[in-house]
């Protein structure tokens, strides 16, 4: 059983959210795997230090699971490796200890958990459905795998881009088939949107939503379509 610390960790430009068992590069989901995924936190959480690599397969698969533990723990590194884009002789993240295991040497920001801190919540609404936003790029589109997916024959599957950083949102359209527009007026180059402004992307209709609020970061989730469309 694997002990979990729990809350949000911030490297460079991955998020690492213990408790939903997700990382983000500049807010777009980076996949991986499970086993690779549980590997990265057990660096994570222990940053600095050498995590060994009995430790890993004590923690991930315990004392009666019997398997080529070099091999699995070998291809968890690499995958977790190709996640971050690391490099195995010139680590910016991972270190190899031959022989022992490995360390995270990436500089770790961990998230306050403390309820009464002041966010900004970002949001994109269109009548009930709502789609909460992130610090980073959020991608408007059709794609099953965007952050906001908008399941319409009209809107492309990556229709459009909002990109978040502090005190600044920009919307960008991502060369559309039925183009992005703001306030009723088509753009054609990165746009900055602000609490009410009203986003056609296609013909669906969103309102972009800013406010200041103590609330919890749980993440929403949405979807507009035809009546009876389903997400592939």
């Amino acid at each position: 059983m694997i002990r979990r610390v729990g809350g949000t960790f911030r490297f460079g430009e991955f998020e690492l959210d213990v408790a939903a068992f997700t990382l983000r590069r500049e807010g777009i989901p980076v996949r991986l795997e499970k086993i690779p995924m549980e590997v990265l936190v057990l660096l994570v959480e222990g940053a600095g230090s050498l995590v060994a690599r009995e430790s890993i397969h004590a923690a991930l698969w315990g004392p009666d699971v019997f398997l080529d533990r070099d091999a699995a723990i070998n291809t968890a590194m690499r995958k977790i490796r190709k996640a971050l884009g690391d490099d195995v002789d010139r680590p910016r993240w991972v270190e190899t200890v031959v022989g022992k295991g490995y360390r995270f040497v990436g500089q770790i920001v961990p998230e306050t958990t403390d309820p009464q801190r002041q966010v900004a919540l970002y949001r994109l609404t269109r009548g009930t459905h709502a789609f909460a936003l992130q610090h980073g790029e959020n991608l408007i589109g059709r794609d099953p795998d965007v952050h906001v997916f908008l399941d319409h024959p009209s809107v492309s599957r990556r229709h459009a881009r909002i990109s978040i950083t502090v005190g600044r949102v920009m919307l960008e359209d991502l060369n559309s088939r039925n183009g992005t527009s703001v306030d009723g007026h088509g753009i054609t180059s990165p746009t900055e949107v602000h609490d009410g402004t009203i986003i056609g992307v296609g013909p669906i209709t969103l309102t972009f939503v800013s406010l200041a609020s103590v609330a919890s970061t749980r993440p929403m989730s949405g979807r507009v379509g035809p009546p009876g469309a389903g997400r592939p």
